[in-house]
């Protein structure tokens, strides 16, 4: 198993028993609870990852089936190095300013279940799965689309690193909304 895998799966059950422990004993009004309207409470940060994380299934599936060829436009490796780059950059652990989420990963804007945290746990054992699966892929020749927009390409190593960085971001995130002066007890 190449490093980046590892380092990934280590970074996805850090992020796991970070939001276990800290938010695992949270009641249902804690979890939803909002620091303002535009902002998310705990359960979206945790259930935005989960959608968003989701949406990779049918790609990562295709390459672990061996299925996935590279299409021409994904072969054009300074388009997909450009776009790693750039998304490494921006979706990390630490951003200069907020981007607004595409559509395809937008958490619910409902009351979220009280199961969420364990909802998350084991979405984040299945996920870790299904990436342990790439092993014995090419990582760094190996380019698929964005789900969110299909001309947002780049190659696995770089979206390992772009998984990782989301997960750490929006743990921050909820940690943040967790330790709101108001965050009811």
């Amino acid at each position: 198993m190449s490093n980046s895998i590892q380092d990934t799966i280590a970074e996805f059950s850090k992020v796991t028993a970070e939001a276990k422990s800290l938010f695992g004993n949270l009641s249902s009004a804690q979890l939803n609870w909002k620091p303002a309207s535009e902002k998310w409470s705990i359960a979206q940060c945790l259930d935005h990852l989960i959608v968003s994380n989701t949406t990779y299934y049918p790609s990562l599936n295709e390459v672990v089936s061996g299925k996935h060829k590279n299409s021409f436009y994904q072969n054009l490796k300074f388009v997909s190095r450009f776009f790693g780059n750039y998304l490494i950059k921006e979706t990390g652990p630490v951003v200069a300013k907020p981007m607004k989420s595409p559509p395809a990963f937008v958490p619910s804007q409902s009351e979220i279940p009280a199961t969420i945290v364990a909802d998350f746990e084991k979405h984040q054992k299945d996920f870790s799965s299904l990436v342990h699966q790439l092993e014995k892929t090419d990582l760094e020749n190996t380019v698929i689309s964005s789900p969110a927009l299909g001309i947002i390409t780049y190659n696995l190593a770089d979206l390992l690193t772009i998984l990782a960085g989301h997960e750490q971001r929006h743990l921050a995130q909820a940690k943040k909304v967790l330790n709101h002066p108001k965050f009811p007890n």
